[in-house]
């Protein structure tokens, strides 16, 4: 159940921090070019799922706009400057976080490939920046797996993630 909560927490964080950004790189993200967000969002996955997925886009006002339709079911985005693409289960857990809503009892799977991870906090799922007791990590390429077939893949109780030293 921890390893779960775990996951969770680090999912959550993912959203915060991308709620949490700035303005100012939210002006950024606009200001970049349609071809070009595409191109990025979809270096989350491998070659093969990314070129057949569908890129959406979100909005300043939360809201999300597709800018290619997918037919793979794949989704990828930008949030919060992490990449990455969702299944159709991932995408559920996703929204449930940002609506504050119960996640989907389903697993889901998310690329986040592209080796541009921002970071998260292991301890604080609201955090929005490392600080001496929130358990930081920067995890660097990796796949996730949301949801309770999690818990059957074998993770530790303790938080994990690279330089992890509890």
């Amino acid at each position: 159940m921890r390893a779960l909560r775990t996951i969770l927490q680090v999912a959550v964080s993912l959203l915060v921090v991308a709620a949490a950004c700035p303005a100012q790189k939210a002006d950024q993200k606009a200001e970049m070019p349609d071809a070009e967000y595409i191109k990025q969002a979809v270096s989350a996955a491998p070659q093969a799922i990314g070129e057949s997925a569908g890129v959406v886009r979100i909005e300043k006002d939360g809201s999300m706009r597709t800018l290619r339709a997918g037919n793979n079911g794949f989704t990828c985005m930008i949030m919060g400057g992490e990449k990455m693409c969702n299944d159709a289960n991932a995408m559920e857990f996703m929204h449930a976080v940002m609506t504050h809503t119960p996640p989907p009892d389903k697993m889901g799977l998310s690329y986040m490939l592209s080796g541009d991870d921002v970071g998260a906090s292991n301890t604080d799922p609201f955090a929005t920046g490392k600080t001496a007791d929130n358990h930081w990590i920067v995890t660097g390429p990796h796949i996730m797996v949301l949801g309770p077939a999690s818990k059957t893949l074998g993770l530790t109780r303790t938080h994990h993630g690279p330089g992890s030293s509890q």
